[in-house]
């Protein structure tokens, strides 16, 4: 690391994630430095730089390997479209700048083995980017769960639903390389699996497309068996009105967790306001009057400042962090064992993969 005190972030992408959730916990992080930007079209990536006060930006063709090759930088955020994540990932580790992905690592295992070859070739330092394992409510079950509290965990429900994506990339199968299991399934799987503590034996899954006219799948079922029984429902939907909804139940022996991060926020508005002045309160609202339930910092609420404080504390200390591509490969093993248990219609053991 050129600097331990001081991270030399560059930014691969302008859109949603980075503008709501990155950069407004990025400011929060002394570690963090935010020094480049590329984005597509240069307006858009112009107007981002200048919003964030970010003093270069690339764009156009050749943007991404223009910005890993800048010796300025040390680490790579990469915030792309599912199919770019794995050559931004390899041309990111190749110039030796430790990563960042956003989830999922890959559009499927064989990308995200890759992927994870790659950055252990290179040596860098890598950093899957779940953030619902850092929520704090869920960081807080976690210690519940490890304290004893709960007894044995027997069960665990993880659920995220909303009406759909944002971006027109999500809808597009070679892109996005899957619905809402690929999209938000991950998600829920690795917060089971983070709060059991170990990997699923098998899984069963179930996909439909009950609403949307596309050719993936709107709705999602994953069942995760754990070793002595244990199981993880995660449950994600693109057809659910009235807002994000993430909630978690952790059923044990001797006790019982429930965790609404969306619904229940704390903060209650009933307004009639237009809605250019109420875009803004509610993550994915489909209504923008009447009662709305707007999270408080939503991100400090979703876990994205500590999971960049912790990833972005990595690398100023040379050390892998707790959450990397060995777990993001995991889970996309684990999603394209859904997969195929969703089309053979029957339990598939995870084995090895």
């Amino acid at each position: 690391m050129a600097d331990s005190r001081r991270v030399k972030l560059g930014l691969l992408g302008t859109g949603f994630i980075l503008n709501d959730f990155h950069l407004p916990a990025l400011r929060e992080i002394p570690e963090a430095q935010v020094v480049a930007v590329a984005g597509r079209t240069g307006g858009k990536t112009d107007a981002f730089a200048r919003r964030w006060g970010i003093k270069k930006a690339y764009h156009g063709e050749g943007s991404i390997e223009r910005l890993c090759k800048d010796p300025e930088i040390d680490a790579v955020l990469v915030a792309l479209p599912n199919d770019l994540h794995l050559p931004a990932i390899t041309v990111a580790a190749e110039n030796g700048k430790d990563v960042i992905c956003e989830k999922p690592l890959g559009r499927n295992l064989a990308e995200a083995d890759r992927a994870l070859r790659t950055v252990r070739k290179q040596k860098v330092i890598h950093c899957y980017a779940e953030n619902q394992i850092f929520i704090p409510q869920i960081s807080r079950a976690k210690k519940f769960i490890e304290s004893g509290v709960l007894g044995k965990i027997t069960w665990i429900r993880s659920r995220e639903a909303h009406s759909g994506p944002h971006s027109r990339w999500f809808w597009d199968p070679e892109r996005a390389g899957g619905g809402v299991l690929l999209d938000m399934g991950c998600h829920s799987i690795e917060v089971t699996r983070y709060l059991f503590g170990r990997r699923p034996e098998a899984t069963s899954g179930w996909i439909a497309t009950l609403v949307h006219e596309t050719p993936l799948e709107d709705n999602s079922l994953v069942l995760l068996q754990y070793e002595g029984g244990g199981l993880g429902q995660c449950e994600n939907s693109w057809t659910a009105r009235g807002g994000l909804d993430v909630r978690l139940e952790v059923f044990g022996s001797e006790g019982s967790l429930f965790i609404d991060t969306t619904r229940e926020t704390g903060i209650k508005i009933f307004t009639t306001a237009s809605e250019e002045k109420t875009g803004y309160i509610v993550e994915k609202a489909d209504a923008k009057q009447g009662w709305l339930y707007p999270a408080w910092n939503e991100f400090i609420n979703n876990g994205y400042l500590a999971e960049l404080r912790h990833f972005l504390g990595s690398m100023a200390r040379a050390r892998q962090p707790s959450e990397n591509f060995e777990d993001g490969r995991l889970v996309n093993a684990i999603m394209d064992s859904a997969y195929a248990s969703a089309r053979e219609g029957r339990w598939l053991e995870l084995g090895s993969a």
